[in-house]
């Protein structure tokens, strides 16, 4: 970031929020067309389906601003005026961003409850984990207990693919509901970038970390380099997740060694549990944010 900070005024909030938002609205869109629009042209949902990724999107901010409001006005008895309460925090944006990446499988009660107890519960925790990636990593277990945790639509479970470099790049793969489109991600990050919205460093080394360990461990057991690289919507949790305001570093250097970290541990994660592999990194990354800066600073002065 420039100047090194993130202000954390109301107004802050507000605009960080918004412009995310904006630059997130694309990426909806293109699933809203992926994993609605197209799947009713081709008969395999039916006509109220097509709305179906819009939902979780739509239930994702309206708990965010629900929670929001529920915290400022009924808890705190804050008498500030209403769009000051509504974005209070970031709660908004991680509804929205987390109704981007889960499952088009997922069970919307199951989904809309764990976003809601989450969100309660992290109102008290003072922005000490990435709430997030956790709840993220609730809905997929739930789901693989109670439903269908695949990232599969019903066109990409009917068939069999194999992928080719363009077909990641545009989005037509599996993955969230809304964060397949690589070329969508990647302008909205550069966006942010311009705009001073988003700690650019992080997104760009965790990647680039990545980028090097699975082109090695591809050359050398020939792997799908591709396959490794996009899937399990890496690219946008480096890009939207890993970089959360609240409980990422600050400092220069402290943003490309924690990026550096969340990438090293996702490539180990990934021969454990591939899908939960960036989310747990990112979470348990996240832990240390605040002793990555002051490690990095203390080594900077010496």
């Amino acid at each position: 970031m420039k100047n090194n900070v993130y202000v954390r005024s109301n107004k802050s909030i507000k605009s960080i929020t918004l412009t995310k938002l904006l630059f997130l609205l694309p990426l909806i869109v293109y699933g809203f067309y992926k994993n609605g629009i197209y799947l009713y042209q081709e008969h395999y949902i039916s006509f109220i389906e097509i709305f179906r990724p819009l939902i979780y999107v739509f239930i994702g901010a309206l708990v965010g601003i629900s929670v929001n409001i529920l915290y400022g006005k009924f808890i705190k008895k804050s008498k500030d005026d209403w769009s000051s309460i509504i974005f209070s925090s970031f709660h908004l944006e991680y509804g929205v961003i987390i109704g981007c990446l889960v499952s088009i499988n997922t069970n919307v009660l199951i989904y809309t409850l764990v976003l809601f107890i989450i969100f309660i519960i992290s109102k008290f925790l003072n922005n000490r984990i990435n709430i997030m990636c956790f709840t993220l990593i609730i809905i997929y277990l739930l789901s693989k207990i109670v439903g269908n945790p695949s990232f599969l639509n019903s066109y990409e479970m009917s068939k069999t693919f194999s992928y080719e470099f363009m077909d990641y790049l545009i989005g037509r793969y599996p993955g969230g509901v809304a964060s397949t489109h690589v070329i969508l991600i990647l302008l909205g990050l550069f966006g942010l970038y311009i705009t001073n919205n988003i700690k650019i460093s992080i997104s760009l080394s965790s990647l680039v970390t990545l980028f090097l360990l699975f082109g090695v461990y591809s050359l050398i057991t020939n792997n799908s380099f591709t396959n490794l690289f996009f899937a399990n919507n890496i690219v946008m949790l480096m890009s939207y997740v890993a970089t959360d305001t609240k409980t990422s570093c600050y400092t220069k250097k402290g943003m490309i060694v924690f990026g550096v970290l969340i990438g090293i541990l996702t490539f180990i994660n990934h021969f454990i549990e591939p899908v939960l592999a960036p989310l747990v990194s990112i979470l348990f990354v996240s832990l240390f944010n605040n002793l990555i800066d002051r490690k990095v600073n203390s080594l900077q002065k010496q």
